[in-house]
C-alpha cells in the first residue's frame, strides 16, 4: 500500500519515506519551483548501452536512452533542476557492477536508480547473476532509494521468442526479481520484441550486434519513461494489445471497468498502434478526420496522458474542466504545440510527423479530466492528416465513497458558500472560488463525505490558473 503525500499549503510537511515501487516522491520534488526546489539526481548503472556506445568505439551520449529519458523528463518538468548521471562501464556485468554499487552509485545521493546489465550477464552462471542483482536491489532499498530494473535491449545473436535463449532467460529473471522485490520494471525486452513483431527489422534498431542505434535507444527511452509515469500513484496503462483491433467492435471497456472507448466505425490496428477502420489505404488503422474517439472515464477516474505513433494531425479534445497542462515529447527532431481555448474549453494538440516514433502526451494536471467524458476529433492542413494511438494512461482516485462528490458547502466568516468541485487529485480536493472570496480562515467544513478528519485547510494567494483562485484542502481518508 502506498503512503499518501498530502500537500499542505503554508505549512511544513515531513514527507514519508518513498516506497520502492513508485515515483511519487521524486515527482513531487521535481514539481517544486525556485526557491523551494533542489537538484534531483537520477543514476543509470550498467554496461555499454546506458554508457552511450553505438558502433564501438563511438560513444553518442545524446542519442542514448539516459539522455533521451532526460529530454522527456525536461519536457514534463520545465522548472526542475535535475542531473542524469551514468555510472555505467562498457563491457561490465552485474557482478562487477554490484561490487562497486555502494562506492560508485550511492555517493551521488540519487533520488532514482536504473539498472541495466543483462546483455553482458549472458556468460555468467544464472545463480551469480541473480545474487548480483539482488545485492544491488538490497543496497538501494537499504538507502531508501527507489529503483527501476531494465530488461535488455535486443541483440543480433539473441531471440526473445526462444525461452531457452540466454538473453531471454536473464530478461525473465529480471521480471521475477522486480515482482519478488516489489520494485519497478521497465520491460524494454518486451517492447523490443513488440517492435519486431510489428515488422521492423532488428537491424533497423541496432548500430552493431549488441548496441542499439538512435531508434533502438528511443524505443528503450520510451519504455523507461512510461515506466516512470506508471510509478505515479498507480497509473494504469492500456495499449494496443488490450484493444479489439480485429475490426469486430466499436466499443471497448478496460478490464477494470474504469474507462470505455468508443470509435466511429470499428477499432483497427496492427503491431503496437491502433485507430479506426474507417480510413483507406495506409490510413485504415488511423483517425484521418472523419472519425472521432470517445473516452468515457468512470466517476472516480482521471486521464494522465496517452501515446501516439505514425501521427501528423491536429487533435481536438473536449470534455476537460480546464487546461490539463500538456507536455508533448519531441520526436523525430520536432516538437508539437498545445493550445487551450479557455472560452470553449477545447484542447488542441498540433503534432508534426513522428516518422513512426512513439510520442508521449502527458497531463501535468490530470484532475481536470476527473470523471468526465472526453471526445477526440482530428483535422489537418493537408491530406497527410492521420493519428494512431499506442496507449492511454489513467488513474483511479479513491475519495472514500467511490463516487464524485457533489458541491461542498463551506461556512466562512458566518457566510455559507457553496463551491463547485473542480477536480479530485489523490488526497487533495481542488476547489474553485471567485476572486472576491478572500476569507482569512475556515470556520466550519461540511458535506465532504466520509472523511475521517481534516488534515489542514488553508487559503493561498499563490495558486492560480487562468486568473482564477483555487483553495486547496489536504485530507486524510479512513484507513
Amino acid at each position: 500500500m502506498k503512503v499518501p503525500i498530502p500537500l499542505l499549503l503554508g505549512t511544513i510537511v515531513c514527507l514519508p519515506l518513498l516506497y520502492a515501487d513508485d515515483t511519487v516522491a521524486i515527482d513531487a520534488e521535481l514539481q517544486k519551483v525556485w526557491p523551494n526546489n533542489r537538484t534531483v539526481n537520477i543514476v543509470f548503472h550498467g554496461h555499454s548501452v546506458p554508457s552511450g556506445y553505438h558502433l564501438t568505439p563511438r560513444v553518442k551520449p545524446f542519442e542514448s536512452y539516459p539522455h533521451l529519458f532526460r529530454v522527456a523528463m525536461a519536457e514534463r518538468y520545465q522548472s526542475a533542476v535535475f542531473n542524469v548521471i551514468t555510472t555505467s562501464i562498457g563491457g561490465e556485468n552485474a557482478v562487477a557492477g554490484a561490487a562497486r554499487f555502494e562506492t560508485d552509485v550511492l555517493p551521488h545521493r540519487p533520488d532514482l536508480i536504473f539498472i541495466d546489465y543483462a546483455l553482458n550477464d549472458r556468460p555468467l552462471p544464472i545463480a551469480d547473476v541473480e545474487t548480483a542483482w539482488r545485492s544491488m536491489i538490497a543496497s538501494a532499498k537499504n538507502a531508501g532509494i527507489p529503483l527501476v530494473l531494465i530488461t535488455p535491449t535486443g541483440a543480433s545473436n539473441a531471440d526473445f521468442t526462444d525461452p531457452d535463449d540466454p538473453l531471454t532467460i536473464r530478461a525473465e529473471l529480471i521480471r521475477t526479481l522486480a515482482e519478488e522485490e516489489d520494485v519497478m520494471l521497465a520491460d524494454v525486452s518486451a517492447a523490443w520484441q513488440e517492435e519486431l513483431d510489428a515488422g521492423t527489422a532488428e537491424g533497423a534498431l541496432l548500430s552493431q550486434g549488441n548496441h542499439p542505434n538512435l531508434t533502438g535507444h528511443q524505443l528503450a527511452a520510451d519504455e523507461i519513461y512510461e515506466t516512470y509515469l506508471r510509478g505515479l500513484s498507480d497509473l494504469t496503462s492500456v495499449g494496443t494489445s488490450d484493444f479489439p483491433i480485429d475490426g469486430s467492435t466499436n466499443t471497448f471497456t478496460t478490464e477494470d471497468g474504469l474507462v470505455t472507448f468508443t470509435t466511429t466505425n470499428t477499432f483497427s490496428g496492427q503491431g503496437n498502434f491502433f485507430g479506426d477502420s474507417g480510413g483507406s489505404g495506409n490510413k485504415v488503422n488511423s483517425y484521418d478526420g472523419d472519425e472521432t474517439l470517445q473516452v468515457n472515464l468512470a466517476a472516480d477516474t482521471q486521464l494522465h496522458g496517452f501515446s501516439l505513433r505514425w501521427t501528423t494531425s491536429d487533435i481536438h479534445i473536449t470534455g476537460l474542466a480546464d487546461d490539463p497542462g500538456v507536455s508533448i515529447a519531441t520526436v523525430n527532431g520536432a516538437a508539437g504545440v498545445s493550445n487551450w481555448d479557455a472560452v470553449n474549453k477545447v484542447l488542441t494538440l498540433s503534432l508534426p510527423w513522428d516518422n513512426g516514433e512513439v510520442r508521449a502526451i502527458t497531463f501535468a494536471n490530470p484532475a481536470v479530466s476527473y470523471g468526465n467524458n472526453l471526445e477526440f476529433s482530428f483535422s489537418g492542413a493537408n491530406a497527410a492528416n492521420q493519428a494512431s494511438f499506442v496507449s492511454f494512461e489513467y488513474q483511479q482516485v479513491d475519495n472514500g465513497a467511490g463516487a464524485r462528490l457533489s458541491a461542498p458547502a463551506f461556512e466562512v466568516n458566518d457566510q455559507t458558500i457553496t463551491f463547485p468541485v473542480l477536480a479530485l487529485r489523490g488526497h487533495e480536493y481542488a476547489l474553485e472560488a471567485s476572486q472576491s472570496l478572500l476569507a482569512e480562515s475556515w470556520q466550519t467544513v461540511d458535506n465532504l463525505g466520509p472523511l475521517a478528519q481534516t488534515e489542514a485547510a488553508e487559503l493561498s494567494d499563490s495558486l492560480s490558473l487562468h486568473q482564477r483562485r483555487f483553495y486547496r484542502m489536504a485530507v486524510t481518508y479512513p484507513q
